[in-house]
Formats: structure tokens, C-alpha cells, sequence
């Protein structure tokens, strides 16, 4: 077995690993307009900034609690502080080396990349194009993002005003700020098209001190032999481990085609201040949830009565376009029916049928789907995460090198509150290369009818393109399903750089 390295967790900024995790999250955009002050500033926040060994122990202790009492503890909180800065504004504080970053994306920023992942055109005056956006166009570009988390919703706005008023006054300019907040009761966890979000995310491999199996994430599957196959590719069901040069600077990369082994020579090109950092995209995505509501409902009545399924429902049209059902029971598992969420609900493959069941998961296994009848090669899940098939990239285990942390999270309010209301997501990911993670992503597998599998559509969840077509198929008999889109409207975003603590404590001073 190939020893995994240590992570260097006091010196990594917490939302990277481990994430925050809190019901309030707020995101606070600024630009450098005192490069002189701003960098003094932006050094003093070095032992503010919580590191993924803190984040570690909170989540620890809070679980432990929440064990003790039987529910989650009310006396128990904390306010955490993250900080990443843009490509523009590592230049103006007058940070060397910026330009060995080989990411172009990232040194162009968004705004000059948006169109290729799918928006609408700069200068086209179409909802969505970067002039539309409420901040990350033209002089309204932030240069520096502050992360503020809490579940106490009152403690993070009062940290928020303090934040905004001591910045303004050391040569940053406040012009923009998102609320993240879980959405309530029942919601919780959920997105406002009403799909429980986040289940699926990549494990980092790695470990916390030199103990052999030390390690960041636990491995947690059966003692049973017949899951030894899975067990050295997958922390727990459904959770790939991926080397931690995917997702930090410093660190190796895997092996082209064997995710168990890490490429010699791979680390991600930066400069030497870019190591334990991470390339982080942050998207504001408005979600218009009366539009797609009203579209599920009419292209059910319509494949009711096509030869479809005279049975169909509105909740599995979604969970066709989703991959899973409302709960986050995936349809790999069972295609007609919302299991509700469960341990097994990430245990499943597409191409091949699972064949040892999980202790106490006494629901079907999943059968095999290559075809993409059960689920749609077009399904979001399927799209974005093709899991055990193989894609035009070739074998399943380049699969890996492409996925992405991801730390969004709901704003608005709900819908059938505030009708009108703006209302979406914040969609933040983490990663080591932004074109070769989350650009290939959108250009190459969600803005893509052909890709990862020939004739399937695009993404119909996360595109913004409208007007498309996706293929449904039962019995081998193809029914195409024209989307219409637009119920999903970018409204700002930049491509941002977290780097160390050291690097706030060194490089700045």
C-alpha cells in the first residue's frame, strides 16, 4: 500500500478541508483601492483566519455533543473566517510570481472566461452575460473575498458589519456581499428546485499525523472481504479518494489511469507561496423555481401521454433530470419510487450492478444501466459525475482527476413565501486546476449534448443553455424531451486563489 502524505492542516484555510459546514455563510466582496494598507490589513488577518485543524475540532466536538444529547447542541457555535484573493488583486498588493500559476483561467478571471462555460456573451445585454451581474464585471471585479460562517445567523451579520467597516478603513472598498443560508425545517440541506444537494463529494487522501493510518478521511465500509475492491479506490460509498494535488498546491496528483497511485513530478505548477492553497470558483447562480416547477409539470402531462409512462409523475420527471429523487435516493437504486435518504443512498453505480448489500440496507441493489434507461445519460448526477463508465476521456479512472470540492450553499428566501424573490445558489468548489477541473466540467460534460456520452443533451439542472434537447429511454426506445431552460441565470462569480495561513503571515508581511 502507497503511504499517503501528511496534510499540512494548520497551515490549510478551513473551508478547503474540512468546510465549514454552518447554516449561515456569508460572502463579502471587495476591491483594493490602498494596495499599501490593504496588504497590512490583509497580513493581520493571518491568526484570525481558521485553519482546517480548528474546523476539524469544531465539527468533532459539535458531533460528539449532538451524540451526548440526541439532537444538535444549541449552546455550541462558532464564527469562522476564511480569505481569498483574485489573480488582479495578488497583482496589485504586489505578490510575486502570480503569472507561474499555469491555470489561465484563473489569471484571466471569469468575467473573461464566461462565455466558454456557457453564459451569454459579454455585451449581448442577455440575463446571465457578465454586464448583467451584480459584481465581477467591469470595475465592479473583487480583488478579495472574506468567508464568515456561523450558525448563529445574528453573529455572523454583527461580524459581517465589523468586517465591512475595519476593511473600508484599510484600503478596500466594499461592493458586494451574498447571505448563504440553509434553508429551513425540512429543507435543510436542500436546493430551492427541492433536491437534496451536496451528497456526493470526492475524498481527499491524506493524513492528519504520521500515524499509517492516520487519516483525514475515514474509511468506512464493511470488514467484509467482498468490499475490498471498493475499499482501496473509495473512503465510503460513492466518495472516490483522489490524491490531494487535485485539490491543493504542494501535493501529488494521481497516476493518469490507476486513481491508487500518485504520478511522479505532478504537483500543480505555482508559485512557492502557492502551496497548501487552492483555486476557488464562486458562482452566483439565480434559480427561477415557479419556471422550472411549471416546466416539469407540463413535460409529465406530455409523456404521460406519449407511450412513456402513462404513470409518470411530476417528482420522477425531476428526479429523470436530477439523476436522484427529491430525498437524494438515487434512481440507480429504485426508479420508481423515493426511498427517502438513507447510509445507502451513494451506493450504486451506472454501468455495472452492485453485488454485495450494505449491512442493514435491506433496499435493492442497483442493476446494471449502461444504456441509460434507469437513468438518463442527461441526468445531472450522470452528466457531472459518470462514476464506473467510461467517458470520452477514455477509462473510468481518468474520472478522478475531475472532480471538484464543493462548499454552496441556498440564498434567498423560499418560494412560496416570497414568490418574486431573487433566490438561488451559491455555487463555491475547490481545486487545483480550474480549466482542467471545474472548465472541463461545464465545456466539455455539462454544456454538451455529446459529452460524456454521444447524443444524451446537456445537463438540464446546471446549464444555462435554453431551448435543448435530452434523450429519455424505456424498453430501448429512445423519446427525445425538449427543455426549455433558463431557470438558471449566473449573477455574478469570480475565480479566486486561498492560499496558507504562512502565506498571509509571510508573504504579505
Amino acid at each position: 500500500m502507497i503511504e499517503e502524505p501528511v496534510l499540512a492542516l494548520d497551515d490549510i484555510q478551513g473551508d478547503i478541508i474540512p468546510g465549514f459546514k454552518k447554516d449561515s455563510q456569508h460572502f463579502l466582496f471587495f476591491r483594493i483601492v490602498d494596495p499599501v494598507l490593504a496588504k497590512r490589513w490583509l497580513h493581520g488577518l493571518a491568526p484570525r483566519l481558521s485553519t482546517a485543524t480548528e474546523v476539524l475540532a469544531a465539527h468533532a466536538l459539535w458531533k460528539q455533543m449532538r451524540c451526548r444529547l440526541g439532537r444538535d447542541p444549541d449552546t455550541l457555535d462558532y464564527l469562522l473566517l476564511n480569505c481569498a484573493i483574485s489573480a488582479q488583486g495578488l497583482r496589485m498588493l504586489g505578490v510575486p510570481d502570480v503569472d507561474l500559476f499555469d491555470d489561465i483561467a484563473f489569471k484571466l478571471g471569469l468575467e473573461a472566461r464566461a462565455t466558454s462555460i456557457g453564459d451569454p456573451p459579454k455585451g449581448s445585454g442577455l440575463p446571465g452575460a457578465p454586464e448583467t451581474w451584480l459584481f465581477g464585471s467591469g470595475d465592479r471585479r473583487p480583488d478579495v473575498l472574506l468567508i464568515l460562517a456561523a450558525d448563529d445567523l445574528d453573529w455572523v451579520l454583527s461580524a459581517e458589519q465589523t468586517l465591512i467597516a475595519e476593511a473600508q478603513q484599510q484600503g478596500l472598498e466594499w461592493i458586494h456581499g451574498d447571505r448563504g443560508r440553509v434553508r429551513p425545517g425540512a429543507m435543510a440541506g436542500h436546493e430551492h428546485f427541492g433536491f437534496k444537494d451536496g451528497i456526493s463529494q470526492p475524498a481527499i487522501r491524506g493524513r492528519k499525523g504520521e500515524g499509517a493510518e492516520d487519516y483525514l478521511e475515514p474509511r468506512i465500509w464493511p470488514a467484509d472481504p467482498a468490499f475490498d475492491p471498493e475499499r482501496s479506490r473509495f473512503a465510503a460509498p460513492g466518495r472516490p479518494l483522489v490524491w490531494p494535488g487535485h485539490f491543493l498546491f504542494g501535493y501529488p496528483r494521481q497516476l493518469r489511469d490507476n486513481p491508487e497511485t500518485p504520478r511522479s513530478n505532478s504537483h500543480p505548477v505555482g508559485p512557492d507561496w502557492s502551496t497548501n492553497g487552492s483555486f476557488l470558483t464562486y458562482r452566483r447562480l439565480n434559480q427561477d423555481v415557479l419556471k422550472f416547477r411549471d416546466f416539469i409539470e407540463a413535460t409529465t402531462e406530455v409523456f404521460r401521454h406519449n407511450g412513456f409512462d402513462p404513470n409518470l409523475t411530476p417528482e420522477r420527471m425531476g428526479a429523470l433530470f436530477v439523476g436522484r429523487w427529491a430525498s437524494g435516493w438515487p434512481i440507480a437504486r429504485d426508479p420508481l419510487t423515493d426511498r427517502g435518504s438513507s447510509a445507502g443512498e451513494n451506493y450504486f453505480r451506472f454501468v455495472e450492478a452492485t453485488t454485495v448489500p450494505l449491512p442493514d440496507d435491506p433496499l435493492p441493489l442497483n442493476v446494471a444501466d449502461p444504456g441509460g434507461q434507469i437513468c438518463p445519460f442527461a441526468a445531472h448526477i450522470r452528466k457531472v459525475n459518470p462514476r464506473d463508465d467510461d467517458t470520452d476521456l477514455g477509462p473510468k479512472e481518468r474520472t478522478f482527476q475531475k472532480y471538484i470540492i464543493r462548499r454552496g450553499i441556498t440564498f434567498g428566501p423560499e418560494v412560496d413565501e416570497q414568490p418574486e424573490a431573487e433566490r438561488g445558489l451559491i455555487f463555491a468548489a475547490f481545486q487545483s486546476s480550474i480549466v482542467d477541473q471545474f472548465e472541463f466540467l461545464m465545456n466539455d460534460w455539462v454544456n454538451d449534448a455529446d459529452k460524456p456520452h454521444s447524443n444524451s443533451g446537456v445537463d438540464p439542472i446546471l446549464s444555462t443553455r435554453t431551448n435543448t434537447t435530452i434523450q429519455l429511454v424505456r424498453d430501448n426506445q429512445p423519446f427525445p424531451c425538449p427543455v426549455s431552460g433558463g431557470w438558471i441565470t449566473a449573477s455574478g462569480g469570480e475565480y479566486f486563489f486561498a492560499p496558507s495561513i504562512l502565506f498571509f503571515a509571510r508573504t504579505l508581511a
